[in-house]
């Protein structure tokens, strides 16, 4: 989001209030509510200090009737709750009249130009205008229409340029006109006002005041300068500030996701919002006023926060060095994100994207090309060792997200990739990427398992089970889904856990990250690679974790021979000043079989255990942070010889679940192959690839089903052995 400010105005009355409509109708209340909110978000000074808390309440009760609009599922419903909407939205208008700072204008066709608008005072290089201009005269009316219009006076370069801001041709405009750049001391600006084919044009002076200056640096680990996260907030408006050498890491997005360069934190609590990247030491001029400020390093240091002020002339220098709560390389574990979009193709690019992950303290980074049938995005210089882009103990990994279907079957994960796979051709036939990737050395998952977005269940069903599957993101976005993930854990198939970011459209890099253990192994990205197919990692946005069964680790097989008992410990620990474990939970074939909590701050929870072996099972450790944080390991799986890890005793349900999500695969591609028949899809890429790839996915989906309904053999196979083992 850019930074935005207001100006204090001086009021221009040009008509009588009397003469105003009593009752306007207002055309377009989801835009007043969208004026509103942008003005209580940017610019709450504006009102009168009664009238904040007034427009708030009543800018959430219009929201909710937005909100109802959005949801109505029948006309009745809709008609209803737009009725609803409009009340709300018309008890915004007087509370936004009532402003000091409103300048009313009357419009008059015989009269282009105005009075001029007087002088508005700036507080910084950001104003706005907040303007209610009635048409009058031949074809007036009593509507009323809401407008935001945001202008730049960057682009203001001659003594005649004019600030455009088109209104309604007709009624009365309620406008809010955000300005941004606006130069130092005095500035003489020409506003025009386009209400249809006329024109109304006035003149206004903005006047900025001095400033000061902000020297800020923030040391790293060995007391040296290094990229940070950082948010800076002006009080005077409470917005977030542009760090001014901030990385320009938007340029690399491909007009993807969320094109800024400030990058939201998806958290609960204080440390949550905006930071921008900065790279270094800066030395930047800022508004005179109060600040505040918060500095991040990633997950494992402790966020600094502070307050200062800067006084018109004046520079304040700032130094900050944010501590550890915790070092995990140095307990063999190394952090990655599986899934980053960025554009890699010069050594700036590099530079940038290294920056940025060091800024947020990622060790290694799956950069991914992504691509659909139709396309690609994303581009890299390369793939493969000689690619990779290297600093200390930082990697950017080339790979890609491709295959890639949003209603047919999901969205793929590949790293360590040695080359680009994608075939248009055969894009529906998954296995083909998986079989090349795991050729040249590299691993295989899916994006999005944590939600289940793009069906990607269905793909899952097809080739988990051919064992061509390495690894699912389970956590993304701040949420962790187990659902699907659990579903083919209980049904005997191992899957790495891992997460990624999925910037631009998630909120900032390395949010969720995979940790991969090394142990005593020095940190390379081919021995990340190792842990990670493996299974030696555990998934967190908070929270750190261990987990132990005997002596094995996450992604372990701990075969059982005999009938005896298996010790498990778990620990989950945190800064007990920001992010505890309020959970921490042992969970077998997906159920909690044991629990321990704290409701007040505490720097650990642990679990130490013992377990039958029993059949065998997998199991793993699940922790909850104090705001909702999570932390999970990808599980041990405990065997007995002769027996699957699975859940037996769902054998049935979770076969039934596959081959409904085979049913469904061989369902879209029945219907693509009817509709190609009657020669509906010629401009659709998408479906006719499907319907000519159609045999060939359905011959894979035929090999599935006999695998999955194999298993209900097995389970028969099985059943004298483990109610030999049941008994006492």
């Amino acid at each position: 989001m850019h930074s935005k400010a207001l100006v204090i105005l001086v009021g221009l009355v040009l008509f009588s209030p009397a003469s105003a409509p009593a009752t306007p109708e207002l055309t377009n209340p989801d835009e007043l509510v969208r004026l509103a909110g942008r003005l209580l978000q940017e610019h709450p000074y504006l009102l009168k200090d009664a009238d904040r808390a007034k427009l708030d309440e009543l800018h959430r009760k219009a929201r909710q009737a937005l909100d109802r609009v959005n949801r109505a599922q029948d006309d009745a419903a809709k008609r209803q709750a737009k009725t609803r909407l409009l009340k709300a939205a018309a008890a915004l208008v007087p509370v936004l009249e009532s402003s000091p700072n409103l300048i009313r204008l009357d419009l008059q066709p015989d009269r282009p130009v105005l009075p001029p608008l007087g002088t508005i005072e700036c507080p910084s290089d950001i104003g706005a205008m907040l303007i209610r201009a009635r048409i009058t005269g031949s074809g007036a009316d009593d509507t009323l229409h809401a407008v935001v219009r945001h202008l730049d006076l960057s682009g203001m370069w001659t003594e005649s340029s004019t600030i455009p801001t088109d209104i309604a041709p007709s009624g009365t405009s309620l406008v809010l006109i955000p300005i941004t750049n606006v130069p130092k001391d005095r500035t003489s600006q020409r506003l025009e006002l386009r209400a249809g084919d006329r024109a109304y044009r006035a003149m206004l002076e903005l006047r900025s005041p001095p400033r000061g200056r902000l020297k800020l640096t923030v040391l790293g680990d060995t007391g040296t300068p290094t990229p940070a996260m950082v948010r800076l907030v002006w009080k005077f408006n409470n917005q977030p500030q542009p760090i001014t050498n901030a990385v320009d890491i938007k340029s690399q997005f491909d007009s993807q996701g969320s094109l800024t360069n400030s990058r939201n934190y998806v958290v609960q609590g204080r440390v949550a919002g905006e930071y921008y990247c900065m790279p270094g030491p800066v030395d930047m001029e800022v508004p005179a006023g109060e600040w505040e400020i918060a500095v991040r390093r990633g997950i494992e240091h402790v966020p600094v926060y502070d307050s200062f002020r800067v006084s018109a002339g004046e520079t304040v220098e700032k130094t900050y060095a944010p501590r550890r709560w915790e070092d995990m390389r140095k307990r063999g574990w190394w952090s990655g994100d599986d899934h980053v979009h960025a554009r890699i193709l010069s050594d700036d690019d590099a530079r940038r994207l290294m920056t940025y992950a060091q800024a947020e303290d990622v060790h290694l980074c799956n950069v991914v090309k992504m691509g659909d049938i139709y396309r690609t995005w994303f581009d890299q210089r390369g793939f493969g060792p000689e690619y990779r882009i290297v600093d200390g103990d930082y990697v950017l990994c080339p790979g890609q997200e491709c295959p890639r279907t949003h209603d047919q079957m999901g969205h793929t994960i590949s790293m360590n990739i040695k080359r680009m796979v994608r075939d248009t051709d055969q894009y529906y036939l998954y296995d083909k990427v998986f079989d090349q990737v795991h050729a040249d050395g590299g691993l295989c998952g899916y994006a999005h398992v944590s939600s289940g977005m793009f069906h990607v269940h269905r793909d899952m069903s097809v080739n988990v089970p051919k064992g061509k599957v390495d690894f699912a993101e389970v956590l993304q976005f701040a949420g962790l889904g187990l659902d699907i993930w659990y579903r083919f854990l209980n049904s005997g198939f191992k899957i790495t856990a891992s997460a990624g970011s999925d910037i631009p459209w998630g909120g900032t890099l390395g949010e969720v990250r995979v940790y991969a253990y090394l142990g005593d192994q020095p940190f390379t990205a081919d021995a990340w690679f190792e842990a990670m197919r493996k299974g030696r990692t555990f998934v967190t946005n908070g929270p750190m974790l261990e987990f132990q069964v005997d002596d094995a680790l996450p992604g372990d097989e701990l075969v059982v021979k005999t009938d005896r008992k298996v010790r498990v410990k778990a620990r989950a620990w945190g800064d007990p000043e920001r992010v505890w474990p309020a959970k921490l939970v042992v969970v077998q074939h997906g159920r909690e079989i044991q629990v321990v909590e704290s409701a007040e701050p505490k720097k650990e929870l642990t679990i130490d255990m013992e377990l039958d072996a029993g059949g065998g099972f997998w199991i793993a450790a699940h922790a909850v942070g104090n705001s909702g944080e999570h932390a999970h390991c990808t599980p041990v799986y405990v065997v007995r010889p002769g027996l699957r890890f699975w859940k037996y005793d769902e054998v049935d349900k979770l076969v039934g679940q596959a081959l409904d999500s085979l049913g469904q695969i061989e369902k879209i591609v029945a219907d693509a192959r009817e509709r190609d028949a009657k020669g509906e899809l010629e401009d659709d890429r998408t479906l006719k690839q499907l319907a000519l790839q159609g045999p060939a996915l359905l011959e894979r989906v035929a090999e599935a089903r006999s695998i999955w309904e194999e298993l209900r053999k097995v389970a028969e196979q099985e059943a004298p052995l483990r109610a030999k083992l049941a008994k006492p």
